[in-house]
């Protein structure tokens, strides 16, 4: 499965999860195919200061509609927004998503 990846705290967050699906998918024998998009971190901390999930989620619809352009087929959302708007863009996303609960 082709997976993207909304990256969107920074380099070094997005590489640790990024090498999680590599472990994951080696443990399963599975080859890894993935697309990523890295969120404007600065937007994401405004957008969370002005307490506007909806605008977030819209966002990450974008993002997503890129991820699935480039052939994603599940999209992982890793950045720091990600629960803060995640019921909001679970609706307006049709896509798979695979959220960090950790």
């Amino acid at each position: 499965m082709h997976l993207g990846i909304i990256g969107g705290i920074g380099p070094g967050a997005t590489e640790f999860y990024y090498r999680g699906l590599g472990r994951a998918h080696r443990a399963a024998n599975r080859i890894l195919e993935l697309t990523l998009v890295e969120a404007d971190v600065d937007e994401l901390i405004q957008i969370m200061t002005d307490n506007a999930p909806q605008r977030q989620a819209q966002v990450f619809l974008c993002l997503t509609q890129r991820l699935h352009a480039a052939g994603a087929e599940a999209v992982a959302v890793t950045s720091m927004a990600g629960h803060f708007c995640i019921r909001e863009f679970e609706k307006l996303t049709g896509c798979p998503l695979v959220v960090n609960t950790s």
